[in-house]
């Protein structure tokens, strides 16, 4: 027979996500960056392929997609730990980050974040932070999908000492670089509601419909948050960029613990996303988001893991544990959030907000990101509930197989598009150079 798949895949179990079947003994053929059949499997499939994943006790699903992250505060994690939240952002992370971010930061970071993100089976990221290209660079070799947006605020930026204060010029450079690029987007990230003055929230709005770009950014994070914004504005952080006109079915708004009831209606109207981050918002004490309230609502909402600065880690996984459990306490009823709900919202829904139609499934013509995850393991065993044991058992590392857009980034658990040990050594050269410039801005 001749080879007709670039890519085949056996798989004891799968689960497309365009439903909550899960089937059995089946294949998956790959040709180019796009799925080209999925059917039971027959031997004789394997002589069709120029390289077959042979997938027993695994199970094959679409690849998890992380929201809202800031991919280079990896070289932030484990700091300042267990402080408030306005000491954590305002008195440490951003200081820090005036003093000790330049490109070389960005790229062993970004290394390091995309490393973790493969080895997680996350293959796409909605990022935000500094130097969209460098960001970009290494985005593009490690084989990741992202959206990557420009960090704008009114206060000075890291980059701008590189590349100046016109946010808007880079962003444009940007979009003719990656304008034919199968992976990576650009988009625009106002850093929150009270880092932006009406006038950048409008020329931010005004560029994005030109260029029909995303926006992502954070809104109503804190209580404090909304306490400063009514009290400057008279108005809530989304009814403010509501009535500028930032909030459309293109905004993606992290956290948003913090919603009134006026709000809530604002983001149902708008079809605006909502990125749950249970961990960071946890940790920080920001509060919870009531997630299933708002999914009852008609709100569009995706899960993230924010940076590691305040996670500590990028694990969607993870991040569907604690958010389904969370929510079941706070709204003291078991069943307000279900394990198949949890991973619809980081597979196919956490793709169609972002605005990926041909992604998040495993059904003919999508792309071709998917995972296969080991279930040999005692944690994982015996399989009675793929999704229960998906949400409530895995942690992350039994991720064995990473494909984005038809490439193998990762097969026996070992990542194959990176160096491990030289995305290591870099990290550390830099957790020096952070730890003493910590120690400086805290005045040891």
């Amino acid at each position: 027979m001749s080879e007709k798949f670039d890519i085949g895949i056996y798989a004891d179990f799968l689960i497309p996500m365009n439903s909550s079947k899960v089937k059995e003994k089946f294949f998956i053929g790959i040709k180019k960056n796009r799925i080209a059949t999925v059917q039971p499997y027959k031997p004789q499939l394997k002589t069709k392929c120029k390289k077959f994943i042979f997938g027993k006790n695994m199970l094959c699903m679409p690849g998890l997609v992380n929201g809202h992250v800031h991919l280079p505060m990896t070289l932030f994690r484990g700091l300042e730990d267990d402080v408030p939240f306005h000491v954590w952002l305002f008195e440490r992370i951003l200081p820090l980050e005036q003093k000790i971010v330049d490109k070389g930061f960005i790229k062993a970071g970004t290394d390091l974040a995309a490393l973790e993100s493969i080895r997680f089976g996350v293959t796409t990221v909605n990022e935000m932070y500094f130097y969209l290209e460098e960001t970009a660079k290494s985005i593009d070799k490690s084989g990741l999908r992202a959206i990557i947006s420009q960090t704008f605020a009114d206060f000075p930026l890291p980059e701008d000492k590189d590349l100046g204060r016109d946010k808007f010029a880079v962003v444009e450079k940007a979009l003719k670089k990656y304008q034919d690029h199968s992976r990576i987007r650009v988009g625009l990230g106002p850093h929150a509601p009270y880092s932006c003055s009406d006038d950048l929230l409008v020329k931010i709005r005004d560029f994005a419909k030109l260029h029909k770009l995303p926006i992502h950014i954070h809104v109503s994070e804190t209580k404090k948050e909304v306490d400063d914004s009514l009290n400057q504005y008279k108005k809530t952080p989304p009814q403010r960029l509501y009535e500028l006109g930032i909030l459309s079915d293109k905004t993606i708004c992290a956290h948003c613990v913090h919603l009134n009831e006026e709000d809530q209606k604002i983001f149902t109207k708008t079809k605006a996303v909502v990125v749950h981050n249970p961990d960071s918002n946890l940790k920080l004490a920001s509060g919870m988001a009531p997630i299933s309230e708002y999914r009852e609502k008609g709100i569009s909402t995706m899960f993230g893991t924010d940076g590691t600065a305040s996670n500590n880690d990028l694990s969607v996984l993870g991040a569907m544990d604690i958010g389904t459990k969370v929510q079941k306490l706070s709204q003291k009823k078991e069943s307000s959030f279900g394990a198949y709900e949890a991973v619809r919202m980081a597979t196919v829904e956490g793709a169609r907000n972002l605005g990926y139609s041909d992604l998040g499934t495993i059904e003919e013509g999508m792309l071709a990101d998917m995972i296969l995850l080991d279930l040999s393991f005692p944690h994982l065993q015996p399989v009675n509930n793929i999704f229960s044991h998906l949400v409530y058992s895995a942690q992350g590392l039994e991720v064995d197989t990473t494909i984005c857009d038809g490439k193998i980034l990762m097969k026996n658990k070992k990542v194959l598009s990176l160096n491990q040990n030289q995305v290591f050594s870099n990290a550390q050269k830099w957790q020096k150079k952070i730890e003493k410039q910590l120690r400086t801005i805290k005045g040891e």
